[in-house]
């Protein structure tokens, strides 16, 4: 699955030349933490709510959405700085291409601590956004987490000869494999984690021991 496939097309973005004041209050309508800068469609940066506190001449504490309606030296002081001037100086832009695969977002999300990201093509212009909640709800659907069937975890080793044999107990209930996960322990032995198409699982399971399989846990969802 890749990063196209989960973004969000056309983000709510903002121009370099925008005002902080509107920025402020856009922001603030449409409980935004943070928006990407963008110049005709390229990708210029990142502006946060953050960033509105690194300036001494920005005063914006305990304003709110009511607070449309600021002093009139307050309002021209935020005309005249520009969402350029907030930006911060030699930012580290982190983005994603498109076409990287969704295993790639969770992991620059992680090691950057946070929660979203930008979305470029191959000219570096802004297509979308991908933030934490799409990558959990790709996962959650890559792992059948939300259909219906039996989740079987098994203990198994990593001879491919396991695999077959499990195959072939399938083969015979004629089942459809949602989905199958390895998961390797720490004292290096695997967890297979099988997802297939059915509630009554208690011959499969029978079939599975006889095979020689030890059952590690068992989960049907109606």
């Amino acid at each position: 699955m890749k990063v196209r496939d989960r973004m969000t097309f056309n983000p709510y973005t903002t121009s370099p030349d925008q005002s902080v004041g509107d920025l402020w209050r856009f922001m603030k309508e449409h409980n935004l933490n943070r928006l990407p800068v963008v110049d005709r469609g390229k990708l210029l940066g990142i502006v946060t709510r953050t960033d509105f506190g690194t300036r001494p001449d920005i005063d914006l504490r305990g304003t709110s959405l009511a607070t449309r309606l600021l002093p009139d030296e307050q309002e021209e002081k935020l005309r005249k700085i520009k969402v350029r001037d907030l930006m911060p100086p030699n930012q580290q832009l982190i983005s994603i291409h498109q076409d990287a695969y969704i295993e790639q977002a969770a992991k620059i999300l992680r090691d950057n601590r946070i929660s979203g990201l930008p979305v470029v093509d191959d000219d570096g212009m802004l297509v979308g956004i991908i933030t934490q909640t799409d990558v959990t709800d790709a996962f959650l659907d890559m792992l059948g987490i939300n259909r219906a069937g039996t989740r079987i975890n098994l203990r198994v080793s990593a001879d491919p000869e396991n695999l077959v044999r499990i195959g072939q107990v399938l083969m015979q209930h004629k089942l459809s494999v949602e989905n199958l996960v390895s998961i390797e322990k720490p004292d290096k032995s695997r967890i297979l984690v099988l997802r297939v198409n059915m509630q009554d699982s208690r011959q499969l399971i029978k079939e599975l021991k006889d095979a020689g399989f030890q059952i590690e846990s068992l989960l049907v969802k109606n």
